[in-house]
């Protein structure tokens, strides 16, 4: 999809960090925004002109609409909302996500749950609910954040890791089974980082070995991914080794990497 202009982009977990800068760089190529976002007060109307100032500066629309993606039957009816407002959208972003970092028995089994309902289960309502909409535009285009984590050993986080997994699996997955069914024009872009400052990993352990991503760094990566139809962004530059390093090195050194990066 190389001219993004006037395509209409959703973005989930929008309102700030990774998903507030791709929202602002989609902007950046033309393309209106559209933000999902569970955060209620986001949307307060006496704020919300200025959390999507900066947007709309660029000139394009922003819409926001207070969503969790973890009830199905609300990204039904939101779906509804901004079919009336906006229209089918052209670019899906999954960007929701939530991390809990701890030893496994020290973390409740509430947020153990938590985690694979929005960062696996929310992707898998979005695309249940949405993916017809995009298989309808002439071109379209998924965007599923995944993580780095998905590919070794997360001491401390093996939900949060083996949540990421899950979504670069579905998101594989699907990729061929919409290619098989001849829906060539929906790309797939499975977005794997490794640490991002955006604040989800404080108090987390520094990685050794990685250098932390900003934000705005990787929205212009993930944007230009898009442009391209390239199928993973993996960055920084070291963690496109890690798929080769998990098919071919044994167990210890997968582990070696794993506490490496946490």
């Amino acid at each position: 999809m190389k001219d993004l202009k006037n395509k209409k982009v959703l973005i989930t977990g929008g309102a700030r960090g990774i998903g507030k800068q791709i929202a602002l760089e989609f902007a950046r190529q033309g393309a209106d925004i559209i933000i999902c976002d569970s955060d209620k007060s986001f949307f307060n109307k006496n704020e919300f002109e200025a959390n999507i100032k900066e947007i709309e500066d660029v000139g394009v629309s922003c819409y926001g609409f207070c969503l969790d993606v973890t009830k199905y039957e609300d990204v039904v009816q939101e779906r509804r909302s901004i079919l009336d407002l906006v229209g089918k959208i052209d670019v899906l972003v999954n960007n929701a996500g939530v991390v809990f970092g701890g030893k496994f028995l020290e973390v409740s089994i509430e947020k153990h749950r938590l985690t694979y309902d929005v960062n696996t289960h929310g992707i898998i309502n979005m695309l249940h609910v949405f993916l017809q909409d995009l298989i309808d535009q002439p071109t379209a285009h998924i965007v599923n954040i995944s993580s780095a984590s998905g590919f070794v050993p997360l001491p401390g986080g093996s939900t949060y890791a083996s949540s990421k997994a899950a979504v670069t699996s579905l998101s594989e997955s699907l990729n061929t089974e919409l290619k098989k069914e001849g829906n060539v024009h929906v790309g797939m872009t499975i977005v794997c980082p490794g640490y991002v400052q955006t604040g989800m990993f404080d108090g987390a352990k520094e990685p050794i070995l990685v250098p932390v991503l900003t934000p705005e760094k990787l929205a212009k990566k993930i944007v230009r991914a898009v442009q391209k139809n390239k199928r993973f962004v993996l960055e920084p530059t070291f963690i496109k080794f890690l798929p080769f390093i998990t098919g071919v090195f044994p167990q210890f050194v997968l582990d070696f990497f794993g506490h490496a990066m946490g």
